[in-house]
């Protein structure tokens, strides 16, 4: 992630991002793995349920400091109709950013 923002960056996940990961099992194992690490700082959720969407559409959307990972295309969706919401995503083996402005130096395509 650094070396796509050419910044020092820190990771958050949210509880019901975390508890939705844990409901899918064993098939995300490594994903879950990777969440717990030590480096990613936790955000609280303060709803009831653990619809991770709605907390991060909801989360972005008051504040817009975040810049949101992640490879769900309904998500994606989502946060295209949001102005000022950079996506992060994963393809081909490498970090890609969608929307970032071009005051942060962002490429130009």
């Amino acid at each position: 992630m650094m070396d796509c923002l050419y910044a020092k960056c820190i990771p958050y996940i949210t509880d019901c991002v975390m508890a939705e990961i844990e409901k899918l099992g064993m098939k995300y194992r490594v994903a879950l793995r990777i969440a717990k690490d030590p480096r990613f700082e936790r955000l609280p959720c303060s709803h009831k349920g653990t619809y991770a969407d709605d907390c991060l559409v909801q989360r972005v959307t008051q504040h817009k400091c975040y810049i949101l990972a992640t490879v769900d295309r309904d998500l994606k969706r989502r946060i295209r109709k949001i102005p000022g919401v950079p996506i992060m995503y994963i393809s081909n083996h490498r970090y890609n950013i969608e929307r970032m402005p071009d005051d942060y130096g962002a490429p130009r395509f």
